[in-house]
């Protein structure tokens, strides 16, 4: 992983400050231990194992791991720096995440979905295919668009509050980021367009939506408490069993973990805690600012 000699508080745009810890805010519930979750026998194929190429926040990235957790296929996490354009570049053509490398066969793809669909069909990877077609749960897709713009301006500032996530442990890494996605309410052009405003003002915006906290915790829990009743069990979101509703649910799911103070009521949390523990990738409870 990226390593720093020093850690740069990226929120003190000129003389602002924040508290990344907002007062009236409470820890997010947890649950006291992961939920046994019974895995496949590992599996172990080709010499040098398949590579994934990853930024830890990104629910696409989610995506492709999902798939090598839920198969129990043994591969190994490249972290990328959010900044490191050569590296994505040189494998695919550009600056994009996730990425699959599979150096016995010579094979590289992105497209989280492709890799899904890549690992899961192939008899290669173990018994297939495991996950179903997306059932175009109409509900859930109105669910995300109408919360979508609280939990990015809660969201964006804390991935990049602390350089703990591996993609956003140097600065300039953090500080492309803020450049590159805007809060919400500014259009993404005018947002990096310099003339128009520079990055202190990005970073102050950034503050400012951390400020508003208080706020917009109690907003983001009353969104939990809409989605409880679509989630059908802990082990799939729609009847019938896993499918591709829960790659991509549990992937968006995950970063609302790193929000303090929002509660996840009974069934999304134990639907979180057993993708968590079946996927073997970690919920960010115990980080959460």
């Amino acid at each position: 992983l990226p390593t720093v000699g020093s850690k740069v508080g990226i929120f003190n745009a000129q003389t602002t400050r924040l508290n990344l810890r907002p007062s009236g805010l409470k820890s997010m519930t947890m649950t006291a231990s992961a939920p046994q979750v019974g895995r496949p026998a590992p599996v172990v194929n080709g010499s040098p194992r398949p590579q994934l190429y990853i930024y830890d926040h990104c629910p696409f990235c989610v995506r492709a791991r999902m798939i090598f957790g839920l198969k129990n296929v043994k591969h190994d996490l490249r972290w990328m720096s959010n900044d490191d354009v050569e590296t994505p570049t040189k494998l695919i053509g550009k600056k994009v995440a996730p990425i699959l490398e599979i150096p016995y066969l010579n094979e590289v793809m992105n497209e989280s979905l492709d890799i899904v669909k890549r690992i899961d069909e192939d008899p290669a990877f173990g018994p297939l295919p495991m996950i179903r077609p997306a059932s175009g749960r109409s509900d859930i897709k109105a669910w995300q668009k109408k919360h979508q713009e609280i939990f990015r301006k809660l969201q964006r500032p804390r991935y990049v509050a602390n350089g703990l996530l591996p993609e956003f442990a140097f600065e300039s890494a953090r500080e492309m980021f803020i450049k590159n996605h805007q809060m919400p309410g500014y259009e993404k052009a005018d947002w990096k367009d310099d003339a128009k405003y520079d990055q202190n003002f990005r970073k102050a915006e950034y503050a400012k939506a951390m400020a508003e906290s208080v706020s917009l915790v109690p907003q983001a829990n009353a969104a939990m408490m809409e989605l409880e009743p679509l989630i059908c069990a802990p082990e799939h979101c729609t009847e019938g069993g896993l499918s591709y509703d829960d790659i991509d649910l549990f992937a968006r799911l995950r970063s609302i973990t790193i929000i303090r103070g929002v509660v996840l009521p009974p069934k999304v949390r134990a639907y979180m805690d057993y993708f968590s523990a079946a996927c073997d990738i970690p919920l960010y409870d115990n980080m959460a600012l």
